[in-house]
C-alpha cells in the first residue's frame, strides 16, 4: 500500500480521540477526516469509555497524561472482560453510575492500536507510552506535516501487519474488537477457534470445504484467508449453480498462466449437477498431474456435503479431494454474545455511509433500551448475518428501535426449507386468535406469550407491554389460582 493509495480506505477506518484541549481537537479534525471516514472527540475518559462500547474504532489517539486513567477501565488490558455481564448494557453508558465504573461489556479490550499525543516528547515519556503499547507519537502544538506522517505511517504499518502470517500471535491479536488483523468480527469461543483454525489453514496447501447456513459469512472466511498470506495471490470464483461457469480448460489455463497463489474457489459446491462433478473430478486430476503447487481449492456449501454424499447426489471421490480440512462457520443464534459487536459495526459502517445525518441517527440510537438488545440477541436470526445488518440498518434509517421493529414484522413462512434454521418464535409478530375468546382470555394469552419471548424474564415483559412488573406478578398469580 502506498502513501497514495491511503486516502482509498477513508470509508473503513473509524478513530477516536481522547483529548481534553478543545483547540488541539480542532487542529487534529480536519487532518484526520481525510484519512477517516468516522472521527470521535472525547474531552474526558468518561466520555471515551462511552463511545468506546459505542463504535468500532480501527485506532485511538491518547492524551499520555490520561492513558493510565483511560486503561484503569480495562480489568486486564490484554483480555476481555467477564463475559458474563450481559451485553444489554450498552445503553447504560449515559448514567452517571454506570459511566464511573470499570466498563462492564463482554467484547471490550484496551486497545491495542494507539498513538499517544503530549506537550512533551522527552525520552522517558516516550518510553513509558511505548511500555504501554503505543504504536507512535505527535507532538503538541499540532503540526500538520507530523501528523500526516504519523497517520500515514500507521496505515502503511497497519496494511504491512495484515498481509503477514499472524500464526504466533493469533491469540492476543483476536482479543480486540478494534483489531485489524482479522476481517471475521467477533470474540465468541466459537468465532476465535474459526479464526485461529484458518489462519493454520492458510499455510498448508490442502482443500479446504467452509460449511455453514446462508448468511454466516463463508465469502468472509475466504477474504481472511487471502489476508493471511504473506505474498499477493488471485481468485478464480466460480458459482456451481451456473455449471456453464464450470469449464475444465478454462480452469487449467488459468492455472498455468499464474505463478503466484491461485484460489479455485467454488460456491454453492453441493448444487453442482452429477456430470458436472465428474468433470470437475477430472480437471482436479490434471491439475495435481502438473504440479502446480501453488493452487489451493477452498468450496463453500450452505449444507453438510457429507449428506449429500449420503445420499448418492454427490461423488464421494470428489468430497474427499475438496474436504481434506472442513471448517464450519457457527450461525449467529450460536454466538449471541456476539450481536451487540456486529451491531455497533454495523452502525459505525452505516453512520460513514450516511454522514449527512449522522447527528439525527445517533440521537435515535441513543434511545435504544435494554429491551431492544434484549431483542436482538434472543432473536434466532434465520438469516445469520446478513440479516442482523439488514435490520440495524432498517432500524436506524427508518427511525424504529428493535423492539418496535420486531412487533411490526408481519407474519412470514418459516425458514427452514431455505436455510436448515427453524425459528421458534414469531418475534412477536402477526398473531391470531379464536374469535369467540373474550378480552380477558385475549389479555391472558399476549401477556404469556410476551413473557414466553423473554424467556421469563418479567421485568422486560413489563417494560414490552408497558405496565410494572407489580401488574404482570398480579396478572400471573390471578392465572394460577383459576
Amino acid at each position: 500500500m502506498s502513501v497514495e493509495q491511503i486516502h482509498c480506505v477513508k470509508p473503513e477506518q473509524a478513530v477516536l480521540v481522547i483529548e481534553p484541549d478543545l483547540s488541539i481537537w480542532q487542529a487534529l479534525s480536519s487532518l484526520l477526516k481525510r484519512y477517516f471516514g468516522l472521527v470521535e472527540l472525547a474531552r474526558n475518559v468518561e466520555h471515551a469509555s462511552a463511545l468506546f462500547q459505542r463504535f468500532n474504532f480501527n485506532l485511538c489517539i491518547i492524551e499520555l497524561s490520561v492513558v493510565d486513567e483511560f486503561q484503569s477501565l480495562f480489568p486486564d488490558v490484554n483480555q476481555s472482560v467477564n463475559s458474563d455481564t450481559s451485553a444489554t448494557q450498552l445503553n447504560k453508558v449515559n448514567d452517571p453510575l454506570q459511566i464511573n465504573a470499570t466498563v462492564k461489556s463482554p467484547y471490550l479490550a484496551f486497545p491495542q492500536q494507539f498513538i499517544v499525543i503530549s506537550p512533551s516528547l522527552k525520552s522517558e515519556d516516550i518510553l513509558y507510552a511505548m511500555r504501554k503499547g503505543a504504536c507512535d507519537f505527535i507532538a503538541k502544538p499540532i503540526d500538520a506535516t507530523e501528523v500526516n506522517a504519523v497517520i500515514s505511517r500507521w496505515l502503511l504499518q497497519r496494511s504491512s501487519v495484515v498481509n503477514t502470517s499472524i500464526v504466533d500471535t493469533l491469540d492476543t491479536q483476536t482479543n480486540s474488537p478494534n483489531s485489524a488483523f482479522s476481517v471475521l468480527i467477533g470474540d465468541s469461543v466459537a468465532i476465535k477457534q474459526v479464526k485461529k483454525t484458518l489462519n493454520i489453514i492458510s499455510s498448508t496447501g490442502n482443500a479446504l470445504l467452509l460449511e455453514g447456513e446462508v448468511g454466516t459469512g463463508k465469502k468472509l472466511a475466504m477474504s481472511q484467508l487471502q489476508q493471511s498470506l504473506c505474498s499477493p495471490s488471485d481468485l478464480m470464483m466460480i458459482d456451481c449453480r451456473a455449471p456453464s461457469e464450470l469449464d475444465a480448460k478454462k480452469i487449467g489455463l488459468y492455472c498455468a498462466n499464474t505463478l503466484q497463489t491461485t484460489w479455485l474457489v467454488f460456491n454453492h459446491i453441493a448444487e453442482l449437477p452429477m456430470d458436472k462433478q465428474v468433470e470437475l473430478l477430472i480437471a482436479l486430476d490434471s491439475i495435481k498431474l502438473n504440479g502446480y503447487q501453488h493452487v489451493r481449492l477452498v468450496s463453500m456449501s450452505s449444507t453438510r456435503l457429507f449428506t449429500q454424499v449420503q445420499k448418492g447426489e454427490f461423488l464421494v471421490e470428489l468430497y474427499y479431494r475438496l474436504a481434506e480440512f472442513i471448517v464450519a462457520l457457527p450461525p449467529l443464534r450460536q454466538r449471541a454474545e456476539d450481536i451487540v459487536m456486529l451491531t455497533k459495526y454495523f452502525i459505525n459502517r452505516c453512520l460513514i455511509q450516511h454522514n449527512t445525518d449522522r447527528k439525527a441517527l445517533l440521537n435515535d440510537y441513543s434511545k435504544w433500551g435494554v429491551s431492544d438488545f434484549q431483542c436482538l440477541t434472543d432473536y434466532d436470526w434465520p438469516g445469520n448475518i446478513q440479516e442482523l445488518k439488514n435490520t440495524i440498518e432498517q432500524c436506524l434509517l427508518l427511525k424504529v428501535a428493535p423492539k418496535d421493529y420486531f412487533q411490526q414484522l408481519p407474519a412470514t413462512p418459516n425458514l427452514i426449507g431455505a436455510n436448515q434454521v427453524d425459528t421458534p418464535h414469531s418475534s412477536l409478530g402477526q398473531h391470531y386468535l379464536p374469535i369467540d375468546w373474550d378480552l380477558k382470555c385475549i389479555e391472558k394469552a399476549h401477556i404469556i406469550r410476551v413473557i414466553e419471548h423473554y424467556d421469563g424474564n418479567k421485568v422486560l415483559a413489563a417494560e414490552h407491554l408497558g405496565v410494572s412488573r407489580k401488574t404482570v406478578d398480579r396478572k400471573v398469580k390471578e392465572w394460577e389460582r383459576d
